[in-house]
């Protein structure tokens, strides 16, 4: 491999390839794959369980993500919804 590909390769699997700043209040992480998401330009959004105070609006990098915590939110650390 050429260090062109590595650094493919590593940016393919960078979990923060916008190089958002986890202490941004304008990111959140997605409870399901870890990665960060600007809130400002999420387009997979849900409310959080009414049991869960504090938290507000879940944020979720892909429709995937999404789909995944729905079904099944105890496996992430939420009551269900």
């Amino acid at each position: 491999m050429t260090d062109s590909n590595d650094a493919e390769v590593q940016n393919a699997l960078d979990p923060n390839p916008e190089h958002l700043d986890e202490n941004d209040p304008n990111v959140a992480r997605d409870p399901v794959c870890g990665m960060l998401v600007d809130k400002r330009t999420a387009q997979n959004t849900m409310s959080a369980p009414v049991n869960d105070k504090g938290v507000g609006t879940l944020y979720f990098h892909s429709p995937d993500c999404k789909s995944l915590f729905e079904a099944n939110p105890a496996q992430y650390g939420y009551p269900s919804l």
